[in-house]
């Protein structure tokens, strides 16, 4: 939706080009320059929309969670409707760290919360061909404990703090928080004061169960910051690194410096019995 003045302009996304990135992780820029901040990325087989194009070197996207910047056109892959409606239904998720995808003779490295496009548990399909995945991944209709998903959220411990960044290798809090619970079939917005209107609020610390999204505030009151809580007073979020904190009524006290780091705004539960199964195991 675009605003102009006071009148709605309703944008049809069917009109737009679409494509895929083929790539392991590809910076979304702010503006079509290189050298100009990254508000996030895309990782190995994450769709989008384009929606212009910048002399032959850059296009203007949409992401599937409402993320609009620059990506070089070199990096990701133009595609069909037709082709994207299907991936958008049929795409596994990896759950390796870091494991290469093999093509003909080559190979190459994807990380953990890669999209496997139409994924049949050993092959995926790609614009270039079919690709081979041996690793642990997330299938479309696999189902996951709520231990598991725990287990997935601790995968990224020690992964360093980077604005804008969706990997292991680099990561910033929203992000972290929006790619585990895709593990749980539940979508989540790119931005920390996006996902806190979701979900049901819960009053105290004490009432606060394992899965829940921790927010905390800036100095202005306005939430800039999201975790998962962990159970038993501990929090996992991004905080220089993904790592576990404590939490209280105040917010989350880092264990390391012995000082708050962070003021608690609001809990939310997003997480409920549907989301998960006892007998499933990955």
């Amino acid at each position: 939706m675009k605003v102009m003045g006071k009148k709605k302009i309703k944008i049809d996304k069917k009109l737009w080009m679409h494509a895929i990135c083929h790539l392991s992780v590809v910076p979304v820029r702010t503006r079509p320059d290189q050298d100009d901040p990254q508000v996030s990325q895309m990782l190995f087989g994450e769709l989008c929309y384009i929606r212009e194009k910048k002399n032959k070197h850059w296009y203007k996207i949409s992401t599937l969670d409402d993320v609009d910047g620059w990506v070089q056109t070199t990096q990701i892959n133009v595609i069909e409707n037709k082709t994207f409606e299907e991936l958008r239904l049929r795409s596994s998720i990896a759950l390796e760290i870091a494991h290469p995808v093999f093509h003909d003779e080559t190979a190459q490295v994807i990380v953990l919360g890669s999209f496997l496009p139409k994924y049949d548990g050993m092959s995926l399909h790609m614009p270039e061909g079919k690709l081979i995945y041996n690793g642990m991944a997330k299938g479309d209709d696999t189902e996951i404990t709520l231990e598991t998903f725990i287990k997935i959220a601790r995968r990224y411990l020690y992964a360093p703090e980077l604005k804008g960044g969706k990997s292991p290798f680099g990561i910033d809090n929203a992000a972290f928080v929006q790619l585990v619970f895709r593990y749980v079939n539940i979508s989540l917005p790119r931005y920390a004061s996006q996902q806190a209107n979701l979900g049901q609020a819960i009053d105290f610390v004490d009432f606060a169960e394992k899965g829940d999204l921790v927010f905390c505030a800036n100095d202005d009151n306005q939430i800039d910051h999201v975790g998962i809580y962990l159970g038993e007073k501990n929090i996992i979020h991004v905080n220089g690194c993904v790592r576990i904190d404590r939490l209280d009524h105040h917010g989350i006290y880092n264990t390391d410096s012995q000082k708050y780091t962070h003021k608690l705004r609001i809990i939310k539960r997003l997480l409920t019995e549907q989301n998960f199964i006892s007998s499933t195991q990955i």
